[in-house]
């Protein structure tokens, strides 16, 4: 991680950063132990990094400086990429499609009107209608208006739920609409839908059975657009690998700045798990490539690069030296330097120029679904989940995949509007549309997994380690955990670094 100090470091070290600070220089973690370890001139070090007009002053720059001046030999500890023969991921060619369709970088059409609005509420609304009519017992949907004239039994509807209420009584009452009108629903109290009514959602679409009596619509089911229970995923032909990543934040002086450089060293299998990392052919980050400037009161006390561009120049430098064999799929999350409404374009190419630079490098909004072998993956940053886990008792932050399970029982991403900022584009890119074979996940900082109705649900953790707020809210991320996914079979192995 990047250098933190506290009232028991030294002087003469925060003397040491406090140089590099004042003179535009940003110094590493790496970089700041080498200086300690090698007792370095920092003067010397600050004028030659003027000189070639380096700003990051990472390990690689120290031990080169040492070198030139000392003639001592050490060895660069820059990774070199093995080209050998009998890398399995090397010696298959890639399979990876991006699945434009999925991602509204370049597509946005929001101005932000009311019309605006009702369009992306209208697309909304009949992509979620159109799935849940694929149930035997919805195929017979009427829209609200018919079905208050026609006022008989076992009458099936499609509607957006737009609030909840109970009597004193204890009766529970839900309101929904479609774009014909609008109804009260009762839950009977002896029914087994009291335990389904705590877990509905505001602005959720849900199909409803049931009867009129005395002008009040009685449910008697009630369905989510939901997965298909015989839901069969794809799988690939080879035991090629993928591995997982989100929430790197980059920039923070809780970056976990080793750890992530071990990952890198395991991707150039220098390491004792090659049967592993020789696999590895993708590699997703669903979000927070960096951890931005601005994004909460007071961020920039807690900043090691307080320069959004050189955030990115810095993750691009660690990109690079990944094994130019493996695909990089990078998408966006609420602290990258993109819109904070969903869904997310890209960051454009003025300030994350390095990273476009990379041919193995292949930058995508927020959500998207790529493909791989023919595996479907969903990939989303997962804002939303703090919502989702406020408002279901089940879903907390330590089994974050829960409610990531959620999201795909309503087969959205964002259920609930107002909470969570949206974009109104004509077409809803927060739908899903389409089943995926894997759903993966970042924001929580916790690493959690499970397989639901043959989709496997991943939500990746983080390489920060604990902020105060974390710590002010008593939850505790799982840092430098990369899940890996087979996907020939779908198992998942959980590397810890």
């Amino acid at each position: 991680m990047y250098v933190r100090f506290d009232d028991e470091k030294r002087i003469e070290e925060k003397s040491i950063v406090e140089k590099f600070i004042r003179n535009g220089l940003v110094l590493t973690s790496l970089g700041f132990e080498s200086i300690l370890e090698n007792n370095i001139d920092v003067d010397e070090v600050i004028e030659e990094a003027k000189k070639r007009r380096i700003w990051l002053i990472a390990d690689e720059f120290i031990r080169e400086f040492i070198r030139e001046n000392e003639e001592e030999d050490i060895n660069d500890i820059k990774v070199v990429v093995e080209r050998g023969d009998g890398i399995f991921a090397k010696e298959i060619d890639s399979e990876l499609i991006i699945r434009e369709d999925t991602d509204v970088s370049g597509r946005s059409t929001s101005q932000g009107r009311i019309e605006d609005f009702l369009e992306y509420f209208n697309d909304r609304y009949n992509c979620l209608k159109d799935i849940l009519k694929e149930r035997q017992n919805l195929r017979d949907a009427i829209p609200i208006r018919s079905a208050k004239k026609y006022g008989g039994n076992n009458i099936s509807i499609v509607a957006m739920i737009t609030s909840k209420r109970e009597s004193r009584k204890g009766y529970k009452f839900i309101d929904v609409e479609d774009p014909t009108g609008d109804l009260t629903v009762l839950i009977p109290n002896n029914s087994p839908l009291v335990e389904i009514y705590k877990n509905l959602l505001l602005d959720e679409i849900i199909g409803i059975r049931g009867r009129f009596s005395n002008g009040l619509f009685i449910a008697e089911e009630i369905f989510q657009p939901e997965l298909p229970i015989n839901n069969k995923p794809h799988v690939a032909d080879e035991p090629v690998h993928l591995a997982l990543l989100s929430d790197i934040h980059v920039g923070s002086y809780l970056f976990l700045e080793k750890e992530f450089n071990k990952f890198i060293n395991y991707l150039n299998l220098k390491c004792d798990q090659r049967e592993i990392f020789e696999k590895i052919k993708y590699i997703i980050i669903a979000g927070d490539l960096v951890d931005g400037i601005g994004i909460y009161p007071n961020q920039e006390e807690e900043l090691s690069i307080p320069d959004i561009y050189k955030q990115y120049d810095f993750l691009a430098s660690l990109l690079e030296r990944i094994p130019d064999y493996i695909e990089i799929i990078l998408s966006m999350g609420n602290h990258d330097a993109v819109r904070n409404s969903e869904p997310q374009p890209r960051v454009s190419r003025d300030i994350a120029a390095p990273l476009y630079e990379l041919p193995n490098v292949h930058i995508l909004g927020n959500p998207v679904m790529v493909e791989m072998h023919s595996v479907k993956t969903l990939v989303y940053h997962g804002t939303s989940l703090d919502t989702i886990i406020s408002n279901i008792a089940e879903c907390t932050y330590s089994r974050p995949e829960v409610a990531m399970i959620e999201l795909l029982k309503r087969r959205h991403l964002v259920p609930i509007y107002g909470n969570d900022s949206i974009s109104p584009e004509n077409r809803d890119y927060l739908a899903i549309r389409e089943i995926p074979d894997i759903f993966h996940s970042g924001h929580i900082h916790t690493n959690g997994y499970a397989n639901y109705r043959g989709v496997m649900v991943i939500n990746s953790g983080t390489f920060q380690g604990r902020t105060k707020y974390q710590e002010e809210l008593g939850h505790v991320p799982t840092p430098g955990r990369v899940p890996v996914v087979n996907l020939q079979n779908h198992e998942v192995s959980i590397i810890h670094f």
